[in-house]
């Protein structure tokens, strides 16, 4: 029942086969002239057999260009193939060489066999190396210049001898030259500070963690012993005359005799302070002190022994000096800040010798040679370096790991801020440290600051693990808000406290003003998102208690929290998001249930916290409402492909006659209706009822929208397909169940638009076309469908059909009736427009 127009692509193709508009240009302005005085010939259309030829001509040229394309691409097939066997050859062999420089450098960087380490393994030894070559030679060239000198003097004692006096005294002035220019004057401390070593070397013996000890589940232990006498090697002792001049065994003896065979622990510092050698050789054990006491100490605070060995005499009574550290599993009484005032008073007194004169006790030196300014020097390099480390871990380790996680324990941490202070100026009295050492008091000074750092860190981890986790339990809002004194307070002075009966659909009755942001208070939300607010406010709560420094810090980690949840939640569960229509739904209620709780902190604040007069989210509320809607839209996408696609299978309506087709399109409309009967029981437990209805009216209205197009797309339609049509329309009316209870919700929305000045509105039809707009129009054409002619025209003059269009209607109707006078003048009122008296009434 068509009539022979041109389609789409007809047109197009006719379009092409005509002048191009270059081609009539360049007629233009020839036909100027006569076209101003003639007038325009008529221009006939063209013909169906025209048409076809064009299109025909048309196709044979395309085909002709692929058939010449397909040609080339064969000629050059070949080339084509090994270029790409090249390229296949080359990227294995680009593979391979990739391969080899990650080989390579795995080799040049592994620190343990890498050829990196060796270099610098062999650097060092050669340094080492040079170092003791060069040192050998000046040793060398030293000895060689006192044999210059030895043979100086024999040739002295020969002109002694023969009486030539004057030739003597000039040998004693050429020695005296010599000795005044040795070729290398660093010869005497290089042998000297080689001595010292090995000295060092016995006054200190140190014994380290072993393997064994870290084996014993963090069990470990430290001894360093200091010997106050301490053995002089016997490479240092004095040797014989290297002259010819024959010494006798007495003699030899005699000197052996009175060299020394130990020196004091004091007259080893003097040398190493003396010669400013004590950096260098007391390094050894300043490191072994901070990496194997301290360090300990710091980590194990609770679970260390400090043994200090002697507690009461002073140097030089004792034989020697003790200091132990043990690591135990059972948990030691002493705290931390006395452990180490002991270590560093021991080390001041016991290893510095802080007092030591000399003199007091038969020693063989005398008074004065220690003299404080020794101990001054030590303390202020080497003791310098071991506080400040011993400072710094306190701080990073202990302090930052016993940080207050509450506001209760903010207010006991001053006596531990007391004690770390104590140390300090014990470190500073002893002169360990200086006034511009003080890290332990810059750092309990800022406590708060550090509170609320640890505080943050928490709750963005707590926030996360919550977050994370898979569990997507509900709970009513109407069940929170029960427990809510801000909301019990609304309810008992807004509502009297009275309202709300026991089905719980009285709340349906009032929207907010907002209908888009929906009444959240018959919705339910995910446990998380409500561990989320808890975690909020209490850290809120707790910022009121904190100095206007420090509040603002907590504030800002709530709104990192905030923000952690709108980034970490759309990624890291985006699938189950997108997939699952329950909790993509309930993620649209968690946001909104957020914005929600954020938009009543000024209320629940309303005095504000230090350093803050106001603390709102106003900037975040929004980025929440938008994320919550943003999911809400995905997922209402996601069921709007799966309608389009049950629909879809009934393909598009053709032929509904046959049986087959028929019970194709009855199944595809039956999956329609199951799509939203599963929707209606999945989100109405979850969703607000103006969300809800608001939603599954989207849905609905979309699905009648495509079934009504596909209907008004049908060419021609029998009677008995029309009858057909008619019952699969009908099958989408079972979901006007799922509306059955929306007459609440439309009542307020209509009052509400009517306080706001609007369309007062009626309820004089069912709740469901509130909701759905199409769904009068898929009423009238089931209807449409089943009427007859008079029927409809009748229905079109009482302007009960005025939701078509004009040329909608026409179209149903050149679909559903023959071409007769009849339907010619229907065709020709339709065509005129809708009464418009009945349009003004409606």
């Amino acid at each position: 029942m068509a009539t022979d127009v041109l389609s789409t692509r007809s047109f197009a193709k006719h379009v092409a086969a005509r002048p191009s508009i270059t081609q009539l240009q360049q007629h233009h302005h020839q036909d100027h002239q006569d076209a101003s005085s003639a007038p325009l010939p008529s221009v006939e259309a063209p013909s169906l057999d025209e048409l076809m030829s064009t299109v025909a001509s048309i196709d044979n040229e395309i085909l002709a260009i692929k058939a010449e394309v397909h040609k080339k691409l064969l000629v050059h097939y070949d080339a084509f193939i090994e270029s790409f066997e090249h390229s296949a050859e080359l990227n294995g062999k680009i593979d391979k060489l990739l391969r080899l420089a990650e080989d390579m450098s795995v080799q040049t960087i592994d620190p343990e066999h890498g050829l990196r380490h060796k270099v610098m393994t062999a650097l060092v030894d050669h340094h080492e190396v040079a170092y003791k070559v060069q040192e050998n030679e000046a040793i060398v060239d030293g000895l060689k210049h006192f044999a210059k000198i030895e043979d100086i003097l024999l040739q002295y004692e020969a002109c002694m001898g023969a009486g030539k006096i004057l030739q003597a005294g000039e040998c004693i002035q050429q020695a005296m030259h010599e000795l005044e220019n040795p070729p290398n004057r660093g010869v005497a401390t290089s042998t000297i500070t080689a001595v010292l070593t090995d000295l060092m070397a016995n006054a200190l013996t140190i014994r380290y963690p072993t393997d064994d000890d870290k084996g014993l589940k963090d069990l470990a232990s430290f001894n360093l012993t200091l010997s106050y006498t301490i053995p002089v090697p016997s490479s240092s002792l004095p040797r014989a005359s290297t002259t010819t001049t024959e010494v006798s065994p007495s003699e030899t003896a005699a000197v052996a005799a009175a060299a020394p065979k130990s020196v004091r622990w004091h007259e080893l510092l003097r040398s190493l302070v003396t010669l400013n050698a004590y950096s260098e050789k007391l390094r050894p054990m300043q490191k072994a002190m901070i990496h194997h006491l301290i360090d300990p100490l710091v980590h194990h605070d609770h679970h260390a022994s400090l043994s200090l060995v002697p507690t009461a005499d002073v140097y030089p009574s004792p034989p020697s000096a003790h200091i132990t550290l043990n690591v135990t599993k059972e948990r030691q009484e002493e705290n931390l800040f006395s452990k180490m005032t002991r270590l560093f008073e021991f080390i001041y007194r016991n290893v510095f010798l802080a007092g030591y004169r000399g003199g007091n006790s038969g020693d063989s030196v005398n008074s004065g040679q220690h003299s404080a300014s020794d101990t001054e020097t030590l303390t202020a390099t080497i003791g310098r370096t071991m506080a400040k480390e011993a400072c710094r871990r306190i701080a990073q380790v202990y302090l930052t790991k016993i940080t207050p996680a509450t506001v209760d324990e903010l207010l006991q941490f001053s006596s531990i801020a007391s004690e770390a202070i104590l140390f300090e100026n014990a470190l500073i009295d002893m002169g360990f440290l200086t006034d511009h050492d003080r890290e332990l008091a810059t750092f309990v000074q800022a406590i708060d600051i550090h509170f609320t750092n640890k505080k943050r860190d928490m709750l963005l981890n707590q926030g996360r693990a919550v977050m994370m986790k898979d569990d997507f339990a509900t709970v009513s809002v109407q069940e929170l808000d029960k427990q809510d004194e801000l909301e019990q307070q609304k309810m008992g002075g807004g509502r009297g406290g009275g309202r709300g009966g026991s089905d719980g659909h009285d709340a349906w009755s009032s929207l907010s003003s907002d209908p888009e942001m929906a009444d959240l208070k018959e919705s339910s939300v995910s446990v998380k998102v409500k561990s989320l607010v808890d975690m909020v406010l209490a850290t809120l709560q707790e910022a009121q208690d904190l100095s206007a420094e420090a509040s603002p810090y907590l504030y800002k980690a709530t709104r990192s929290l905030v923000d952690l949840y709108m980034a970490l939640m759309p990624v890291y569960h985006a699938k189950t998001l997108a997939n699952v229509p329950a909790l993509g739904i309930l993620f649209y209620n968690d946001c909104m249930y957020l914005a929600r709780e954020l938009e009543k902190v000024p209320e629940r604040m309303d005095e504000g916290i230090p350093g803050m007069e106001q603390v709102e989210y106003d900037d975040m509320i929004p980025q929440l409402k938008t994320l919550g809607k943003k999911w809400l839209d995905i997922q209402v996408d996601k069921q709007k492909e799966e309608l389009v696609a049950s629909i879809e299978e009934a393909n598009g309506f053709q032929e509904t006659s046959v049986e087959d087709n028929f019970e194709a399109c009855e199944r595809a409309m039956k999956q329609v209706v199951l799509v939203f009967k599963h929707l209606g029981k999945v989100w109405k437990t979850t969703l607000s009822p103006w969300s809800f209805y608001s939603v599954l009216g989207r849905l609905l209205d979309y699905a009648v929208e495509r079934v009504i197009r596909e209907m008004e797309g049908l060419d021609d339609i029998s009677e008995k397909e029309s009858h057909q049509l008619a019952i699969l329309c009908s099958i989408l009316f079972e979901c006007e169940d799922l509306f059955d209870h929306a007459s609440p919700i439309v009542e307020a929305a209509m009052a509400t638009n009517s306080s706001r000045g609007g369309h007062h509105g009626s309820m004089d039809e069912d709740p469901i076309h509130f909701f759905v707009p199409q769904w009068a129009k898929y009423q009238q054409l089931t209807d449409i469908l089943e009427l007859s002619f008079a029927e409809i025209m009748t229905r079109f003059r009482a302007g009960q059909l005025r939701m078509f269009r004009v040329d909608e209607l026409a179209r149903l109707v050149c679909a559903l009736f023959a071409d007769t006078p009849l339907r010619q003048r229907n065709l020709k009122e339709i065509e005129d427009g809708h009464p418009l008296g009945m349009m003004m009434m409606s």
